[in-house]
């Protein structure tokens, strides 16, 4: 850890202040002047983090709020293309449904046309034939009653007048007997001799014969006015239902090529908005998935930047509190009568290596080549203090962690042990 190696290279600077370059500098001044030049650093490196991360923060809380205004929109466009394309469903379905009705209707309107052709032609046949059968029998009757009419008549004539009548369609029967009964009586060269029933005779003489043809005839021919008429009217009512039923088909081709028209485009235009709901889902899963994973970093990083901040806050206190006991009357007067500037040049080499384990980041080495120096300046400088924090290090899980504390009680220890030196010196003297 970064704060580990900060008090690991203090008591370095403490222990060895191998850089000092003049005599008149003691080795604490120097390290007090490391101890600056490393605050003043620790603060720019901690200054630069806030800055970057200041603006990372600001590219998450822009991007973030950019992307949820995106996804809103993609997300309201997916509803609307949904709701179009369900509407485009159901106007198909409906145009479906509509053709196919004016489908059977079409059909249903040609079949009842080839109906109505077909009853019309055979009402045109029979009315063709009543009216010729109408027209026959009034024209039998019309030479009949001009035959009988005359005063002296074609016997021979008149009866064969009077058998077309009989043999005519539609004469009723009781008239078609009365002929008959006529025809029997005038048949011979001696009709006029013989003796004829009493009716038939009273009829024909009364001219019964010729009211009865006479009456015959204005029958036929109102029926024949009356078949006339209806023969019209079927024709007419024909023609209309003719008319209607073309109109019907005319007007059901027309609907359904117009539906179909509508229908194919409503099925392109489904066909287009399925095309971009697919683009607009695949580009709100997406933007929702970055989305997600840019918060998930943004607070990663904020966790790590605070870490970090945490972390030279802790190193500048440490350097801030090295500083404060190196730079106490004490310590700083006790280094400068006490600390030999041998101690500078010895240390030199021990702490190069302690510099070098220490930008290799490795920890272990780091710990031995400090114990080492440690214990080789202790017994040099016969100082306990220096060997019992060598030993310390090295049975100790975590001797970064107690490391202001063992600054603090190593300078102490130190200052006493000049002190007793100093005495020693002056009872030996």
């Amino acid at each position: 850890p970064a704060m580990q190696y900060t008090f690991v290279a203090i008591l370095g600077l403490l222990a060895g202040a191998a850089l000092a370059e003049e005599a008149s500098v003691t080795p604490v001044q120097k390290v007090i002047q490391l101890i600056d030049d490393m605050v003043a650093k620790a603060k720019q490196m901690k200054q630069a983090e806030a800055v970057e991360f200041s603006a990372f923060q600001q590219f998450c809380t822009d991007t973030i709020a950019n992307k949820d205004a995106e996804i809103k929109k993609e997300k309201e466009l997916i509803d609307s293309l949904a709701a179009d394309i369900a509407k485009l469903d159901s106007d198909i379905t409906e145009l479906g449904d509509k053709i196919g009705e004016l489908n059977k209707f079409k059909d249903k309107s040609g079949s009842d046309l080839t109906a109505a052709e077909k009853q019309r032609a055979k009402e045109k046949a029979d009315y063709a034939e009543q009216a010729q059968d109408f027209s026959e029998s009034v024209d039998a009757l019309d030479r009949a009653i001009n035959v009988l009419s005359k005063q002296t008549y074609d016997r021979k004539q008149a009866a064969e007048a009077l058998l077309q009548v009989s043999t005519a369609s539609g004469v009723p029967d009781a008239v078609q007997r009365t002929v008959t009964a006529f025809l029997e009586m005038n048949t011979g060269d001696d009709y006029i001799d013989q003796d004829a029933p009493e009716a038939n005779a009273y009829e024909f003489q009364s001219g019964g014969i010729l009211d009865l043809l006479k009456k015959l005839r204005q029958d036929f021919t109102d029926k024949k006015s009356e078949a006339e008429k209806e023969g019209m009217n079927s024709a007419h009512a024909y023609d209309m239902l003719q008319q209607d039923l073309h109109d019907s088909i005319e007007g059901a081709t027309s609907d359904i090529a117009d539906s179909t028209e509508v229908l194919q485009e409503k099925k392109g235009l489904r066909a287009e908005s399925t095309k971009r709901l697919n683009i607009a889902t695949k580009d709100y899963d997406e933007d929702v998935k970055y989305l997600s994973d840019l918060r998930v970093e943004c607070d990663e990083k904020a966790k790590s930047f605070k870490e970090k901040q945490d972390l030279r806050m802790d190193e500048l206190e440490a350097m801030d509190k090295a500083k404060e006991i190196l730079s106490s009357d004490d310590v700083l007067g006790a280094a400068q009568d006490h600390l030999p500037a041998a101690l500078v040049q010895k240390a030199g080499a021990s702490l190069a290596q302690l510099r070098a384990s220490h930008s290799q980041g490795a920890e272990p080495g780091v710990r031995r080549a400090l114990e080492s120096f440690l214990r080789s300046e202790g017994r040099r400088l016969k100082s306990k203090s220096l060997g019992m924090l060598a030993q310390r290090i090295s049975t100790s899980a975590d001797p970064f962690g107690k490391v202001k504390r063992l600054i603090e009680e190593m300078i102490t220890r130190l200052i006493k042990e000049s002190g007793e030196e100093s005495e020693h010196k002056g009872w030996c003297d």
